[in-house]
C-alpha cells in the first residue's frame, strides 16, 4: 500500500513538473521561430575607409546614398574655387605681413559664418576634401614658423593670442576643425623655445594640423643653384620628419617670395648627396582661389594663395557668395564628385579618369 502511494505521488509530480516547465518556456522564452530573427550580425575584416573607390561603386552619406536629385537640392559643385589664404606674423600693429590676434579671431568667425570649413593642403592635393554636405573648403597657411604663431606659457598654456590658440579657440566653438598648414624654416628654431620645438610640431600633427616645408633658410630659389635648392628641399624635408617621427611624411612646400627656380621640376623631387625628397605640392602666391583638385587647370606645383591684409579676405568672400557657381560646395562624400553639367568655362574642365564616382546633374 505504501509503494503503491509513493508511485501515485512520483508520477504526479512527474507530470507537474512538466506542465509548469512548458508554461515557463512560453512565457520566458518565446516561439522559436516568430519573424525576422533579431541577432546582430558582425561582419569581420570590413573596413570604414576606401583606399580608392571603384568607379560604379555605390555612394553613401550619413543620410543615404548620394543621387543625382540631392547633389542638386544641395547645390553641390565640387569644380569650384577653392581659396587658399597665406598668413605669416601673428600681433600688433596690424601691417602687410602681421595679422592682430583679433582680426585672425574674426577671420575665422566670418570664414564659419559664411559656410566655409577647413582643409589641409596635403588632403587638398590628394582630393580628399572630407568636409560636410553644403560647405565650402578653405585652406588656411602659416609661414615662416614664427613663435607668434605657436607660443606657450610658463605654466605650459598655450599664449591666447598665438596663432594656435586661436585656432583651437574657434575650433571648441564647434564649427571648426582643427586644419591649418604651417610652413617651417629653420633661420631660427622653428615657433621659437629652441628645447620645446620637437613637442610643438608634434602638437601640431597629433591635433590635426600639418606641417610643411618653407626649406632650409627662407631660399631665394630663383636666385640659388640647383644644387643649394635640391639640398634645401631635401634637408629641410628630412629635418621635420625626423623631429616630428612617427613616419610622418612632408609632403607640401610654400616657395619663399613665391620665387621660383627656372626649373621648377626640382620642387617635385630630386636628391642631394644620396638624400632624396619629393613634394606633393608647392604654393605660390597670387591673389586669387585655387582651382578645385579635380579641374584640368589644378597645378600641384603652383597653388595660388591669397595674403590676408586689409579687405582682401572680404573680397575674395563677395566673389564667392552663396549660390555662386564659382564656390566649391561639397556633397558630403569624399570619395565621390559631384558637380552640375553646365560649368562657367572659367573652371577648367573634369579630369578624366579620377578613379572614383562622379555625380553630374
Amino acid at each position: 500500500m505504501k509503494l503503491s502511494r509513493l508511485v501515485r505521488f512520483l508520477l504526479v509530480a512527474f507530470v507537474l513538473g512538466g506542465f509548469f516547465g512548458l508554461v515557463s518556456g512560453l512565457a520566458f522564452g518565446g516561439p522559436e521561430e516568430s519573424g525576422p530573427a533579431s541577432t546582430v550580425r558582425v561582419t569581420q575584416g570590413t573596413s570604414t575607409h576606401a583606399s580608392a573607390p571603384a568607379a560604379n561603386a555605390a555612394t553613401t552619406t550619413s543620410a543615404g546614398p548620394l543621387t543625382e536629385q540631392r547633389a542638386r537640392a544641395m547645390g553641390a559643385n565640387e569644380m569650384g574655387y577653392i581659396p587658399i589664404l597665406s598668413y605669416h606674423r601673428i600681433g600688433s600693429p596690424e601691417g602687410e605681413y602681421t595679422r592682430t590676434p583679433e582680426n585672425l579671431r574674426q577671420d575665422l568667425a566670418l570664414l564659419a559664418e559664411e559656410g566655409f570649413y577647413p582643409l589641409n593642403v596635403r588632403d587638398l592635393v590628394a582630393g580628399n576634401v572630407d568636409i560636410p554636405a553644403g560647405k565650402s573648403p578653405v585652406v588656411l597657411t602659416f609661414d615662416d614658423s614664427s613663435p607668434d604663431q605657436y607660443r606657450i606659457l610658463d605654466n605650459g598654456s598655450l599664449d591666447p593670442d598665438c596663432a594656435v590658440a586661436i585656432l583651437q579657440e574657434a575650433v571648441e566653438t564647434g564649427r571648426w576643425a582643427p586644419r591649418a598648414s604651417f610652413f617651417c624654416d629653420f633661420d631660427v628654431p622653428p615657433f621659437g623655445q629652441g628645447d620645446r620645438v620637437r613637442e610643438k610640431l608634434r602638437n601640431l600633427v597629433d591635433w590635426g594640423y600639418e606641417v610643411g616645408s618653407h626649406t632650409l633658410s627662407h631660399l631665394n630659389m630663383k636666385k640659388a643653384s640647383l644644387e643649394e635648392t635640391a639640398r634645401e628641399l631635401a634637408e629641410a624635408q628630412k629635418r621635420l620628419q625626423d623631429l616630428i617621427g612617427n613616419g610622418y611624411a612632408v609632403v607640401s612646400l610654400a616657395v619663399p617670395y613665391a620665387a621660383y627656380p627656372a626649373d621648377d621640376s626640382i620642387l617635385a623631387s630630386g636628391e642631394y648627396q644620396g638624400l632624396r625628397y619629393s613634394y606633393s605640392a608647392a604654393l605660390s602666391l597670387g591673389g586669387t582661389p585655387a582651382y578645385s583638385p579635380f579641374s584640368t587647370k589644378f597645378r600641384l606645383l603652383h597653388l595660388p594663395r591669397i595674403m590676408v591684409t586689409a579687405d582682401a579676405l572680404e573680397r575674395v568672400l563677395a566673389q564667392l557668395k552663396p549660390g555662386s557657381p564659382l564656390r566649391y560646395v561639397s556633397d558630403g562624400d569624399p570619395l565621390t564628385v559631384s558637380a552640375p553639367q553646365d560649368l562657367p568655362p572659367e573652371l577648367g574642365d573634369l579630369l578624366p579618369d579620377l578613379g572614383r564616382p562622379v555625380i553630374r546633374y
